[in-house]
């Protein structure tokens, strides 16, 4: 028992970890974009220089060769239509609807991941489903100080990208069990940088200035190295549906790290956001299943 409790809680602490390492998609993002980028140069920057650096950790490792062709495969394509769409969505939507509100609806990921896990027979705690309901409150009242720019058309797109990205979570958590992490991380992000690198050579955008690519290799370190790493490390622990709703911890670390790097301001609504956030996220792990998805 104490051994599946310290499994749980060190998956849920690495799926913290990745929430963290992309929370800083946003500051890097900015930096990128006042630089020349555009989502598409700058999403195969970073995918392509986290699979550079992801390719040389195999290498060093001696896991290059260690998986069969079927599931390098089912990696790749994990990346092209998973990872990388997810992406492509949510950045198309956020040239028709505002980037708070897009962050508050593309955050009812979780709630669809529980639903789905449900059907699956994944078992949620009576807190998990308590904590599930604190996460998209506090998400929301996170976002509250600037929830505007609303269309019909961005809001289906970042609908999608949830939708999308609960698939994700699901096959993921299915297609990487039995793979170590870090081959993972490397087969689905070589998938993403293959669709950004197609993209780019068809749109062919203007070549930005030297602080996107600094911007690049901050996100291909810690929005896409660390971070999917740590996830496809903790995933297995905790399941679909618990690091879904842990991984709302993304929008709460983006929030202080603005403080932080940016010297934005957090008021008393967004404090408090944190606060149902954090004490969500924490709950999401409790093991005892809820009464109709006990055996």
């Amino acid at each position: 028992m104490n051994i599946k409790r310290n499994t749980v809680t060190a998956g849920a602490a690495l799926v913290a970890l990745s929430a963290l390492g992309y929370s800083t998609n946003p500051i890097f993002g900015k930096v990128a974009y006042e630089a020349g980028a555009n989502a598409v140069s700058l999403l195969a920057i970073r995918f392509t220089m986290a699979s550079v650096g992801l390719w040389i950790m195999l290498g060093l490792r001696g896991e290059a060769g260690a998986l069969s062709w079927a599931k390098r495969l089912q990696l790749l394509a994990l990346g092209a239509f998973g990872q990388s769409m997810v992406s492509l969505l949510y950045f198309i939507a956020l040239e028709h609807i505002g980037a708070s509100l897009a962050t508050g609806l593309f955050y009812t990921y979780p709630a669809f991941v529980a639903v789905a896990g449900l059907f699956r027979g994944e078992g949620l705690s009576r807190t998990g489903a308590a904590g599930l309901l604190l996460t998209v409150a506090g998400t929301w009242l996170l976002l509250s100080n600037d929830l505007g720019g609303f269309t019909w058309g961005g809001a289906l797109l970042i609908i999608c990208a949830s939708l999308l990205y609960t698939l994700y979570i699901i096959v993921s958590n299915a297609w990487t069990r039995t793979t170590p992490p870090t081959v993972s991380a490397t087969y689905v992000t070589t998938g993403a940088a293959l669709v950004y690198l197609g993209l780019a050579a068809v749109s062919r955008p203007a070549l930005p200035g030297a602080g996107a690519y600094l911007a690049g290799a901050g996100l291909a370190l810690c929005s896409t190295i660390l971070a999917m790493i740590t996830f496809f490390a903790g995933l297995p622990r905790v399941g679909s549906t618990r690091a879904a709703i842990i991984s709302t911890l993304e929008p709460v670390f983006t929030a202080l790290l603005a403080v932080v790097a940016l010297h934005e301001h957090l008021g008393l609504l967004q404090m408090l956001g944190i606060a149902l956030v954090v004490a969500g996220a924490v709950a999401a792990q409790q093991k005892e299943p809820l009464p109709e998805a006990a055996d």
